[in-house]
């Protein structure tokens, strides 16, 4: 359980760690599958040409990777800083990543709306091998506007920002152990960089929204947003095997979809 001030810092800087979130055989699970799966993955050249690889998205190719999706304790996170459950909303990506990912944020600089997103890693990540950078509070909509009008620019349509990343001020370097989860709203402006010891960041992120409730605005964001996720090769937010072998919790997530309007949550 989240403290009052772990909350409030959350709200203000738009992120926080949950330590040892994971335990050691769960960790032990996943790297058993991250190391099996990764293989087989695609190569993502996108920044670079250095054998980057990636999977999106990833969590119905492994009973380990779908439990990762309503984790009690992240899970239990979310209602302390929302007061309401969060929905998965279909976004996942696992990464054997090898590519400097340069300062960006997710979706339009400015944006109302929040998704968050956990952030795993099966290695010891700092500063110079591989962690998660961000600047903190640089989700709020007005800051974050006016880091991109005043540094920013467009990358084949995606934004970013052009500052030296070692002089940003206030940017921090989120150090991280197996077992830790990230759970961050991902309005950040954030990067992650290659490890000096040339091993990839092997790290997998799993998308949220917070329940809309009576908000209409914030419903209609959540229903596009799943939407942009549902693809030929993703054609649902749960397989039907991912139904037949989820928890309670699972079920209730995608009931909680569905009565929200949500299309395609299941495999029929």
């Amino acid at each position: 359980m989240l403290s009052d001030l772990e909350v409030g810092q959350f709200w203000t800087f738009g992120f926080t760690v949950l330590r040892g979130c994971l335990s050691e055989n769960e960790v032990d699970r996943l790297q058993e599958a991250h190391c099996r799966v990764i293989a087989d993955a695609p190569v993502y050249n996108y920044f670079a040409e250095n054998g980057t690889r990636m999977l999106s998205p990833f969590v119905q190719v492994d009973d380990a990777f779908a439990d990762l999706i309503e984790h009690p304790g992240v899970m239990e996170a979310m209602r302390d800083i929302w007061g309401t459950e969060c929905l998965y909303i279909a976004g996942s990506d696992m990464w054997a990543n090898r590519d400097h990912t340069p300062w960006h944020t997710d979706g339009q600089p400015g944006r109302q709306n929040a998704t968050l997103k956990t952030a795993i890693y099966l290695d010891e990540q700092s500063k110079g091998f591989g962690s998660l950078n961000l600047i903190p509070g640089s989700h709020h909509p007005e800051y974050s506007a006016a880091l991109f009008r005043s540094c920013g620019y467009w990358d084949r349509g995606r934004p970013r920002l052009r500052l030296d990343p070692d002089a940003i001020p206030g940017a921090l370097s989120v150090q991280t152990y197996p077992g830790d989860i990230v759970l961050w709203d991902n309005r950040l402006w954030h990067s992650a960089f290659k490890r000096k010891d040339g091993q990839p960041r092997r790290t997998m992120f799993i998308g949220y929204m917070p329940d809309p409730q009576d908000d209409l605005l914030a419903l209609k964001d959540l229903r596009t947003t799943v939407e942009t996720q549902i693809t030929e090769g993703q054609p649902c937010v749960y397989s039907k095997e991912m139904m037949e072998k989820g928890s309670p919790r699972r079920e209730k997530m995608a009931a909680r979809l569905e009565e929200l309007g949500v299309e395609k949550v299941r495999e029929l």
